[in-house]
């Protein structure tokens, strides 16, 4: 006992207990400040996370409004690219709409290849823009035929190069009930409006994904987006198959990291074209003229819109075809037809 009490008393032993003890008590507050800064970081990450939901949510939401203005922008409001010196390919370019397109393009500067199987109208349409100082190349082509468009597209590379604007315009109208309507004229339709879709981009997409530019456009149909009209169901088909293809290249190319190539689809109501004349689906209803649907389809070009829809008005009606009640939709789109049929 003693020597304990002597070793208590011992000037070192003291030191040594006083600096355990010392030691002790902040390893002691060393636990709750520990615990203190573990629950402040918790709280910081947590605040960090809210305001990155806010800041997404607000970058959607700016999104959304640029894309309203875009759509609903008056012709002109907003800058156009470049075109001077760019080659476009122009299927269906002899008359009609893509004539009109290549005369308006061709007025920005652009050297144009058009494609048609109207030989006559090709050679018209041509002479009459190189009065101009238009540089044109033409070929004669059955876009019913794979050979063919491969031999055209080899032509067109040797001639004038890399085509920097691809329009797919050419198309064909067959209306009638699908129980009336023959099978090979539904084939037809399919070949020409959807599947030379697929072979034009085999034929002319491997150039500009190797150089990560160049544009793509679908002369589509709002018969793309609505399958409402009577008797139009094979037409509709291959429309709403030519969106869904470019839809699928956009993201297709996107994810193998080529986002600097460009895909605009148009979609254009009824408009006056020898088209329209040879569905027949309803003479008596009221369609635009195609200088309308010229003017939207060069501006939507020109801003490298992703979908060009004309009139303006049916942006609205796509953007609620999802959530509309089925009875709602159907009474929207199919009035004019039920109110002829209640009438006879």
């Amino acid at each position: 006992v003693c020597r304990m009490e002597r070793a208590r008393l011992n000037p070192y032993w003291i030191s040594a207990s006083l600096v355990f003890r010392m030691t002790s008590a902040r390893v002691a507050r060393s636990k709750p400040d520990a615990a203190a800064k573990n629950e402040k970081k918790d709280k910081l990450e947590k605040v960090f996370k809210i305001f990155n939901v806010i800041y997404r949510i607000l970058l959607v939401f700016w999104d959304c409004i640029v894309a309203v203005v875009h759509n609903f922008a008056p012709l002109g409001f907003f800058s156009y690219k470049n075109i001077a010196g760019k080659t476009v390919l122009i299927t269906g370019g002899a008359n009609g709409l893509g004539r009109l397109i290549a005369e308006r393009l061709a007025d920005k500067g652009a050297k144009l290849v058009l494609w048609d199987r109207d030989e006559k109208g090709l050679w018209d349409t041509k002479d009459a823009l190189e009065k101009r100082g238009v540089t044109v190349f033409i070929r004669t082509v059955d876009m019913l035929n794979r050979q063919e468009i491969a031999d055209a597209a080899a032509e067109a590379r040797k001639e004038a190069g890399f085509i920097d604007i691809l329009i797919n315009n050419a198309g064909i109208g067959i209306g009638g009930r699908v129980v009336d309507v023959s099978e090979d004229a539904i084939r037809k339709t399919i070949e020409l409006n959807t599947l030379s879709h697929f072979w034009m981009a085999k034929e002319f997409l491997p150039a500009m994904l190797s150089k990560n530019e160049g544009h793509i456009v679908s002369i589509a149909s709002l018969g793309g987006l609505f399958a409402s009209d009577q008797n139009m169901v094979p037409y509709n088909a291959s429309k709403f198959g030519a969106v869904a293809i470019m839809e699928g290249l956009e993201n297709e190319t996107v994810c193998m990291g080529n986002d600097g190539v460009r895909f605009t689809t148009v979609c254009p109501s009824h408009f006056q074209t020898p088209l329209y004349d040879s569905l027949k689906t309803n003479p008596d209803k009221k369609v635009m003229t195609v200088d309308e649907v010229v003017d939207w389809t060069v501006d939507g070009i020109l801003r490298e819109m992703r979908m060009v829809i004309v009139p303006r008005g049916k942006y609205i009606l796509y953007a609620l075809k999802g959530i509309l009640p089925r009875k709602l939709l159907l009474a929207a789109t199919t009035r004019e037809a039920v109110s002829k049929l209640n009438k006879q």
